[in-house]
């Protein structure tokens, strides 16, 4: 978490069913000072909605097991206490039809797999500002 001085870490809540992309983004959001949250599947994020406090930010892949997240996302905007958080859709699904119904129930972003470590992070610091105690690393060129 974050210094003795300074605010608790911004939370994520990363819906997300592949283990090296959870690993990766869990990575970028630690290393910029945010704490993860990892639902790995459709049902358990739904459950989240219905029994935990609201993250400050959900990062929501589509295709997912048990439910998918185009009903998690109907879920989280369904909540009273969730229906307010920012929620970036992280997707392999390019259909223009699954991004107009992802905007029509209310995701916040759209961001199109494979992603860039710079891209993700601009989306995310555009709705959660980068906690106060880190500063912006510096990024590696592959």
């Amino acid at each position: 978490m974050g210094k003795a001085n300074s605010s608790p870490a911004p939370t994520v809540l990363m819906v997300e069913d592949h283990d090296d992309t959870a690993c990766l983004v869990r990575f970028i959001l630690e290393r910029n000072g945010y704490m993860v949250r990892h639902a790995p599947d459709g049902w358990n994020a739904k459950r989240l909605t219905e029994t935990s406090e609201p993250p400050d930010l959900v990062l929501l892949d589509i295709a997912l097991p048990s439910l998918s997240g185009l009903e998690v996302l109907r879920a989280i905007r369904t909540t009273r206490e969730w229906q307010w958080i920012p929620v970036i859709v992280l997707s392999a699904d390019t259909r223009i039809e699954t991004m107009i119904e992802a905007t029509n129930l209310g995701a916040t972003e759209y961001l199109k797999k494979p992603f860039s470590q710079e891209r993700l992070m601009k989306a995310v610091e555009l709705f959660l500002p980068r906690p106060n105690n880190q500063q912006e690393p510096q990024l590696k060129q592959a």
